[in-house]
């Protein structure tokens, strides 16, 4: 794991051929503390929709899933907004908070600031997360009604109990509402999470409305399988990402592009 100062040592970043940018900022939460964060911009300089991702509790916002997902986005022309937990810059082992509150304020410090981005069409901002950061980020969404859509990637929906084999669902705790929640949202998840059985998610998947997408592609809670030998799991990891980054990127042109 990078330490959070490597990822904002340098101020504008040329990606790829595609003229994508990342540029390392900060964004300010209403109370002054900064939040440590990647502005990925497609190339022009016109508005353009945005999705805002939060990370996992220890899944940083320049670790795979992030960024992979982010440059789909932004070669498609979304201006991606990610970041790091308050908590996790000023210490990665630490945790957040009891109730989520702080990553709430965190998360939507960000989406304020794309909101306000010079090159953002603030109609058509969608918030997504991974792990941790889809519960925040569902949180969020069900709270804001102006967010287009939700993309979560490797929700926490089922634990298997120490000394059990049969999930427990976690769904409706973690992500209440889908029942009544009519925008889209996608939810993708490997074929061997341990924090989210495909039974489960199809069973809580289908208490929503036909917006509710679900995508499953190989691998556990990084989409890895650390049973593979080293270039065989980086082969492997490399073909869930490409799946999951490009059903994120259908998804969410979609999504911006229906009216509300």
């Amino acid at each position: 794991m990078h330490p959070p100062s490597q990822l904002l040592c340098a101020a504008l970043l040329l990606l790829n051929a595609a003229h994508v940018f990342a540029q390392a900022t900060s964004f300010k939460r209403s109370d002054g503390v900064e939040v440590a964060g990647i502005v990925d911009l497609p190339s022009g300089t016109g508005k353009a929709p945005a999705v805002v991702l939060a990370p996992g509790q220890g899944y940083h916002m320049a670790l795979p899933a992030m960024e992979t997902t982010a440059r789909a986005l932004a070669e498609q022309g979304f201006a991606v907004f990610r970041f790091n937990w308050t908590y996790f810059t000023a210490e990665p082992r630490r945790q957040p908070s009891p109730d989520l509150s702080v990553e709430t304020q965190d998360l939507q410090a960000v989406i304020a600031a794309a909101r306000a981005h010079v090159r953002v069409d603030e109609r058509t901002v969608s918030v997504g997360g991974k792990s941790l950061g889809s519960v925040v980020a569902w949180r969020a969404f069900s709270a804001d009604p102006k967010l287009r859509s939700a993309l979560l990637l490797t929700p926490v929906c089922s634990r298997v109990p120490r000394g059990e084999s049969i999930p427990k669902p976690e769904a409706k705790e973690n992500y209440p509402g889908l029942e009544s929640e009519r925008r889209p949202s996608l939810w993708i998840a490997g074929d061997s999470d341990p924090l989210c059985s495909t039974s489960v998610l199809y069973t809580f998947a289908a208490t929503g409305p036909k917006a509710t997408r679900v995508g499953i592609v190989g691998g556990d809670h990084s989409f890895e399988n650390k049973a593979l030998s080293v270039g065989e799991a980086d082969a492997f990891r490399a073909r869930n990402l490409l799946s999951a980054s490009t059903m994120a990127v259908g998804f969410v042109i979609e999504a911006s592009r229906t009216p509300q």
